[in-house]
C-alpha cells in the first residue's frame, strides 16, 4: 500500500487500547486536533465499546498507522478528501 495523501485537516493517529476489539483497528485515525480527541476513546471497557458503535464511520482504523489514515480518508466526504 502506498502512503496516504496528507489531508489539509487537523488528524491524530493514536495505537487503539483494546487492540481494535472496541475500536475500528489497531491504530485509530481522528480528523481532529489531539485537544479535540475525546477522552472516552481510551476509557474503561464498556465506555469505549460505546463510543465506537455510537460513532461509526467517523474514525479511520488499520493495523498501521497508514491503514488508518487510508480509511478515514475513504470515509470522508469528496469534498474533503481530495477527490
Amino acid at each position: 500500500m502506498s502512503d496516504p495523501e496528507v489531508p489539509a485537516w487537523p488528524v491524530t493517529i493514536l495505537r487503539a487500547r483494546y487492540g481494535g476489539v472496541y475500536e475500528p483497528g489497531a491504530w485509530i485515525a481522528f480528523p481532529l486536533t489531539p485537544g479535540e480527541v475525546p477522552r472516552e476513546w481510551d476509557a474503561d471497557d464498556v465506555t469505549c465499546m460505546t463510543f465506537f458503535n455510537e460513532r461509526r464511520g467517523q474514525f479511520g482504523g488499520g493495523a498501521t498507522p497508514d491503514e488508518a489514515l487510508a480509511h478515514l480518508i475513504s470515509l470522508m466526504p469528496p469534498a474533503l478528501n481530495g477527490e
